[in-house]
């Protein structure tokens, strides 16, 4: 259970924080973070991204996103006033929402969110909790220590080679910034290679790999970056990028020299483990201002 005391009537003191899990180790992370600090955690697994096993000792209980209505009625009924959206969720589909009777209600303000991009649609899901009295918080508002630091995270450092590739990188995301792409992309052999789109990081680095082992794409010592940051005007309360130990894998797996990342504006996975990994790789990971 979560940390906190209760008044004569049994209401929660505190913080009260709601946390809306999806997949991946951050959500459990943040939870745990709140925890430490003192705050009243409760956790909305998502059915289908997170497991239910991972939260048994939380105050946690699942929904299906139809079941927005049930949830915000439980939030009302404990006086939470934050909430904290994290971990991965593949985009649903309006029509797949098969909402309950308590969620039609919403429905309005969830079928123009779903007119537009993933941009727009987490906006609108932003619009949508501030709207119900609710103050959305960022994973890193909680957990600041998962934030990419600037620097070198392990003992490789980028090569020239590699730097100049960083820098192309991060300029070539900036520039598709206005399109709602992907927040990240491969430059090696001195050109782009791939760039998320749908597919989602990992299945872009398994596309080079592709192109590695057929023999398409020659990589040099020191070369093959893949370049990860946020878009333009991004909400990195609700969509902050991450990398973690399978991003590591692939990163290592297709022959690429390193990972680079935007300081202060990408989640880094369990950095020891992460760290760990990529000096045995010998990948580097870096942070960038």
């Amino acid at each position: 259970m979560s940390a906190g005391t209760a008044d004569a009537a049994g209401r929660p003191q505190g913080r009260r924080v709601a946390i809306l899990a999806g997949r991946g180790e951050f959500p459990l992370r943040v939870a745990s973070a709140a925890t430490a600090q003192g705050a009243n955690v409760y956790v909305a697994i998502l059915s289908g991204a997170a497991d239910p096993a991972d939260y048994a000792s939380y105050d946690a209980r699942e929904y299906r996103l139809g079941q927005l209505g049930r949830f915000l009625d439980e939030v009302k009924r404990r006086e939470i006033d934050e909430i904290v959206m994290v971990g991965a969720l593949p985009r649903p589909s309006f029509g797949a929402l098969a909402p309950e009777l308590s969620t039609l209600k919403y429905l309005p303000h969830f079928a123009r969110a779903f007119q537009g991009g993933d941009d727009h649609l987490l906006r609108g899901v932003v619009s949508f909790f501030e709207g119900q009295g609710l103050r959305v918080l960022g994973p890193a508002d909680i957990a600041p220590d998962l934030v990419a630091p600037v620097g070198a995270l392990g003992r490789h450092k980028p090569s020239a080679v590699a730097r100049e590739a960083i820098a192309t990188g991060f300029n070539l995301l900036a520039a598709l910034s206005p399109f709602d792409m992907g927040q990240a992309a491969i430059v090696a052999d001195h050109r782009v290679v791939a760039v998320e789109a749908a597919e989602g990081t990992d299945a872009m680095i398994e596309r080079v790999a592709g192109l590695v082992q057929a023999g398409r794409l020659k990589l040099g010592k020191g070369d093959g970056v893949l370049v990860k940051a946020p878009k333009l005007g991004q909400d990195l309360r609700v969509d902050m990028p991450a990398i973690g130990l399978d991003t590591v894998t692939r990163v290592a797996a297709a022959g690429l020299a390193g990972i680079a990342v935007k300081a202060g504006k990408v989640l880094v996975g369990d950095r020891q483990r992460l760290v760990t990994l990529a000096d045995a790789s010998g990948l580097f990971i870096e942070g960038v201002a």
